[in-house]
């Protein structure tokens, strides 16, 4: 699949050499060279190009790629017109990086529907896994929805998985990682233990309350 990445500071860097990891054809998009050179070596195409220039977006051909994502930086502006002639081309799956609450309010007014907040994001996940040391990762599916992956602490024991579904119907165990296993088809009276990983999918509030049903197994 192919990937643009505009604006290849910290956050862009890190998403633009992460889809490339993931063995994607990557092109990273910077108006300064300094921030090119850093992953001209890495990624499969990199150029100095102004964003912001609906010409230059044209002749780069990103209608054709699979997704873009918008990372410029401080300079509002600059982030709204790249959208913006981004939107008008059209492209795939795009992405863009809101800095404040207003500029989400006017991209979301553009009818961008993947907003991303890095630095709230991941004081979200911080202070969740903080909070709930055992839930590893996150995903929002929308709507209020999230997946979450749990890894069973080694105090917990041995402990069938109805006794950490009891009362919490609002949640659904999705699958179970075991070693090398990918277990689907499991039982209520499964036994489990450290270090199984399940995947949930259910409201915030639910899965908080499994974490913290979790947290009350733990001897």
């Amino acid at each position: 699949m192919q990937f643009a990445v505009i604006g290849l500071g910290v956050f862009g860097r890190a998403c633009a050499l992460e889809l490339q990891s993931l063995g994607n054809e990557v092109l990273g998009i910077d108006l300064d060279e300094d921030e090119v050179s850093k992953v001209s070596d890495t990624l499969a195409h990199s150029v100095i190009a102004d964003a912001t220039d609906s010409d230059t977006l044209e002749d780069l051909n990103l209608r054709q790629f699979d997704g873009v994502i918008v990372s410029i930086g401080d300079d509002l502006e600059a982030s709204l017109l790249c959208t913006l002639n981004l939107i008008k081309l059209p492209v795939k799956n795009l992405w863009v990086k809101a800095k404040t609450d207003a500029h989400h309010d006017i991209l979301e007014s553009l009818g961008v529907e993947n907003i991303i907040h890095p630095e709230q994001d991941m004081g979200v996940r911080i202070a969740q896994s903080m909070a709930y040391p055992m839930m590893k990762q996150y995903l929002s599916l929308g709507n209020k929805e999230y997946l979450v992956r749990i890894d069973l602490p080694e105090k917990i024991g041995c402990v069938s998985l109805n006794k950490i579904t009891d009362r919490n119907p609002n949640t659904r165990l999705i699958l179970i990682v075991r070693d090398d296993e990918v277990i689907q088809d499991f039982s209520t009276d499964m036994l489990l233990q450290h270090p199984d990983r399940l995947l949930f999918k259910g409201g915030i509030s639910e899965l908080k309350y499994l974490a913290k049903k979790l947290l009350s197994l733990e001897k």
